[in-house]
């Protein structure tokens, strides 16, 4: 009976904390967040300047020799997945774990957002095995099982997994179908491999018209640390049990070499392939972190 208690009282702040950010995003702004495939025609309207020449029906011009921009209703028409990436190295730093904390915060917010613009939604969390996946649906009750089953993500025990994001996400190509909207939040810590899968199904998924977004997850503290000089770090990889005890001076300057490679090796590639980048920094505030996504 208390652990039912304690499992809702976490819900309900989810809820809350999803419920204050989408309230405050939507204060002053259009009511779709997401726009989607189709718009029905609504109207013309003589063009002004400074309307953008994108909606001047050129057609008509070319009749009337006058110019006048379409107006649409708009249809947001989205189904949307997220895939959460719940490998070891999502945990960290483990102190607060605010890695997997504002991820599971993003996907909250996002689903609120989706379910007040009537969308589909549904949520699949991944480590090395498929750990939950929700159907797409839109109800008030979907959206209330998704924010519990995010919390319940955070009292997981057995944390020594290597992600098996790519294999997974090769697998459902087929079941996303198309022209949805796919989220991937990750912090991208595959090995070349998987690396390489992982960009053959978002290239696949992208073929298929649907929309990608790449959430890039990371802490400060994976880049540098603050500490006095001389002083030693003893830092485990997450996910290889491998220990090492380096100078923080030296780990630091490890650190700013890995990040170019990182660089070059991860964020170029998907750049290149034009998919939709956010590089967002979990010691941001939720709510500039979602600015950024949508």
């Amino acid at each position: 009976m208390l652990r039912k208690v304690a499992e809702e009282q976490a819900s309900n702040t989810l809820s809350i904390i999803a419920e204050e950010i989408s309230q405050e995003l939507y204060h002053g702004k259009h009511r779709s967040a997401f726009h989607g495939y189709s718009s029905e025609f609504k109207e013309y309207k003589a063009y002004q300047t400074g309307d953008n020449l994108k909606q001047v029906d050129w057609k008509l011009y070319g009749r009337t020799d006058k110019l006048f921009t379409k107006h649409f209703h708009d249809e947001s028409n989205i189904s949307a997945y997220f895939f959460v990436d719940l490998s070891s190295s999502m945990f960290f730093p483990r102190e607060n774990l605010e890695k997997i904390h504002k991820s599971i915060q993003i996907i909250a917010v996002l689903c609120k957002i989706l379910q007040k613009q009537r969308d589909k939604f549904g949520v699949l969390g991944i480590s090395n095995e498929l750990l939950w996946e929700s159907p797409l649906s839109n109800t008030k009750g979907h959206l209330y099982d998704i924010y519990h089953q995010l919390e319940g993500l955070l009292q997981r025990e057995s944390l020594e997994e290597i992600s098996k994001l790519p294999t997974i996400l090769s697998s459902k190509v087929a079941a996303i179908g198309q022209r949805k909207i796919v989220f991937i939040l990750t912090d991208l810590l595959f090995n070349d491999h998987d690396f390489t899968l992982f960009l053959q199904c978002l290239s696949e998924i992208k073929a298929n018209k649907n929309s990608i977004k790449i959430l890039h997850v990371w802490d400060e503290s994976e880049r540098q640390q603050d500490s006095k000089l001389g002083s030693i770090l003893q830092y485990k990889d997450i996910e290889t049990n491998q220990v090492l005890s380096l100078p923080i001076e030296e780990w630091n300057q490890l650190q700013v070499k890995q990040q170019g490679v990182f660089i070059e090796q991860r964020i170029n590639p998907l750049l290149s392939k034009g998919f939709q980048y956010h590089s967002l920094c979990v010691n941001t505030s939720l709510f500039e972190l979602i600015r950024q996504v949508i």
